[in-house]
């Protein structure tokens, strides 16, 4: 059974029908020739690497995981993420974290960090950065070709999907939460050293072998719990301008590659529109609630994390969990549901070029 889209172009959203699917495997046909698939990025991909950095941002306690794993890995959301769903389509394991005792690196490995950006002063402290991955990533190479030989390392990762998710805590954190950055960067000035980095980073990765990358776009940050709460409880409109401008650079980059390095195939993934589309028209995706999180305390359940203790001289503010987290484009203050991921995944993987450019993953994964 297939999977049924309908593009509803002049009201700008995608609606979903999977009234004949009873799993992601009967939705989206398997992959079987991708041997494995490298993870960098923030907490939108993170599986746990996080468990292991002292004072980082965390998420592995409950009730986060509930809802497919039944148990907190430190994921931020409460079952499967866009990378996982990616890893099932392409009928791989869930690629370990980096940091994880005793893993096996030979399918695939996860370097997300939550907090992370491009900027080492984003989140410093808190989690690992962009170009500490990439370093991460370049032991790895070596322990591959120690383990598999050099062709057979170069042959895994030249065929290997590497999903980086990164920009949102640059644009949050260093620039929206940081006058300084305001003071010394105009906006257009602060996303041009966001992508002039980025470019770095994937100019480190294709001269490691590595020939299909998924860049993907940042989401509605303006409009998330967590920024809603400090801003009257609407929408930030600097914030979602950033997030968009960001997202014209990365096409701009992957545009870019293409036209200078032509066996490199590059994608980049367009969140914002479908989320917008969630957010202006909950109900044609089975949606509620557009504005809080399922799970937190406070204002929009925004004011505190998830399964966390509420300090105990703060009055009148408990911890709150939804009974159907399906019905909420929010998992917690930030992060999305699994339900929203999947239907992200979903779009990424047989969508047209307005939801992924230049071709969807499906595609990447053919050639």
């Amino acid at each position: 059974m297939l999977l049924v889209c309908i593009f509803i172009m002049p009201l700008c959203f995608f609606v979903v029908l999977c009234a004949l699917c009873s799993s992601l495997d009967s939705c989206v046909d398997a992959i079987k020739s991708v041997p494995g698939y490298f993870v960098l990025g923030d907490s939108g991909l993170d599986v746990g690497e996080n468990n292991y950095v002292p004072n980082a941002f965390h998420a592995n306690f409950p009730p986060y995981g509930e809802t497919f794993f039944h148990r907190p890995t430190g994921r931020f959301t409460n079952g499967r993420n866009v990378g996982d769903f990616i890893a099932q389509a392409l009928e791989l394991p869930f690629a370990p974290p980096y940091l994880q005792p005793n893993a096996t690196f030979n399918k695939g490995v996860n370097f997300a960090s939550g907090g992370s950006g491009l900027f080492n002063t984003t989140g410093v402290g808190l989690a690992i950065p962009f170009n500490v991955q990439l370093e991460q990533y370049k032991n790895v190479t070596t322990l591959l070709v120690k383990e598999l030989g050099a062709i057979a390392a170069k042959k895994l990762i030249s065929e290997s999907f590497f999903l980086i998710a990164i920009g949102s805590n640059d644009l949050v954190l260093g620039y929206l939460a940081n006058p300084m950055a305001q003071k010394i960067y105009t906006t257009t000035q602060y996303i041009n050293l966001m992508l002039d980095t980025y470019k770095s980073g994937i100019e480190t990765l294709y001269a490691s072998g590595v020939r299909k990358m998924v860049l993907l776009g940042v989401g509605v940050i303006g409009c998330s719990p967590d920024v809603r709460v400090v801003n009257n409880l609407q929408c930030l409109n600097l914030g979602n301008e950033l997030a968009i401008g960001y997202n014209t650079g990365l096409k701009q980059l992957v545009n870019i590659f293409h036209a200078t390095i032509p066996d490199l195939h590059l994608v980049v993934t367009h969140s914002y529109d479908l989320i917008y589309d969630m957010i202006q028209h909950p109900q044609s995706f089975g949606l509620k609630n557009v504005t809080a999180g399922c799970c937190g305390a406070g204002l929009l359940q925004a004011q505190f994390q998830c399964g966390t203790k509420v300090p105990t001289n703060v009055t009148g503010i408990h911890k709150k969990l939804c009974k159907h987290p399906s019905k909420y484009l929010y998992w917690d203050l930030t992060h999305n549901t699994q339900y929203v991921y999947k239907l992200l995944f979903q779009s990424y993987w047989v969508g047209n070029s307005s939801h992924v450019y230049p071709f969807n993953l499906r595609t990447l994964a053919l050639l």
